[in-house]
C-alpha cells in the first residue's frame, strides 16, 4: 500500500512539473546564485520589472545568513500565505557598479521567488567562509522593498557551493552545544 502510494505521489508530482513548466519556463534553465563572485557580463533581465524600474549592480557582503520568510501558522503547519519571495537577506553596500545608489549602505533584500521554485538556486551564504566573501548582486526597488536578481550558474558551482553548505552544517551538528 505504502509503494502504491508513493509511486502515485511521484507521478502526481512529476505531472504537476509537466504543467507548470510551460507556464513558469524556468525549470529548463539551470541553476542559478543571487550572489556571484565574479562580476557578471549581462544581468538578466526579471520578468517581474516594468520597463521604468532600474536594475542596480553592487558589490556587497552579506551580513549574516539569509533567512527563510516562510512560517507556519497557528497550528503548525506551514502557512497558506506564504509570501512570493522566500529569502531575505541583509547586505552592506561596498559599491555600484552599474545604476543608482541605494541611499543606505545597509539594505534588506529578498529573493526566491515563486518562478525558481522549479529551478535550483543557491540560497545564500551560509558558511563563515562564505559570509567572508564579497558577492555582485544585481537588484531593482518596487514599492514592496529591494529585490536580487538571480545570475545563471554553472551545474558544477552549484554543486559545489551546496556541498559546502551541507558539509559544514553536517561538522556544526556533530559539535556539542555551548
Amino acid at each position: 500500500m505504502m509503494r502504491k502510494t508513493c509511486s502515485v505521489f511521484g507521478f502526481l508530482f512529476l505531472a504537476a512539473l509537466a504543467i507548470l513548466q510551460p507556464r513558469y519556463g524556468k525549470a529548463a534553465d539551470g541553476p542559478i546564485t543571487y550572489f556571484s563572485e565574479e562580476a557578471p557580463l549581462e544581468v538578466p533581465r526579471s520578468e517581474l520589472l516594468s520597463s521604468t524600474d532600474q536594475v542596480i549592480l553592487a558589490k556587497v557582503r552579506v551580513l549574516g545568513r539569509p533567512a527563510s520568510l516562510v512560517g507556519v501558522d497557528q497550528s503548525g503547519l506551514p502557512s497558506r500565505d506564504s509570501p512570493y519571495e522566500r529569502w531575505a537577506a541583509h547586505v552592506q553596500v561596498l559599491d555600484v557598479v552599474r545604476g543608482k545608489r541605494p541611499e543606505r549602505k545597509r539594505l534588506s533584500v529578498t529573493f526566491g521567488g515563486e518562478r525558481d521554485l522549479y529551478r535550483s538556486y543557491a540560497l545564500g551564504p551560509s558558511t563563515p567562509r562564505q559570509l567572508a566573501l564579497e558577492y555582485f548582486v544585481a537588484m531593482y526597488e518596487d514599492p514592496l522593498g529591494l529585490h536580487l536578481i538571480g545570475f545563471p550558474i554553472s551545474t558544477e558551482k552549484y554543486r559545489e557551493w551546496q556541498q559546502e553548505i551541507t558539509k559544514f552544517e553536517r561538522e556544526r551538528q556533530k559539535s556539542p552545544s555551548k
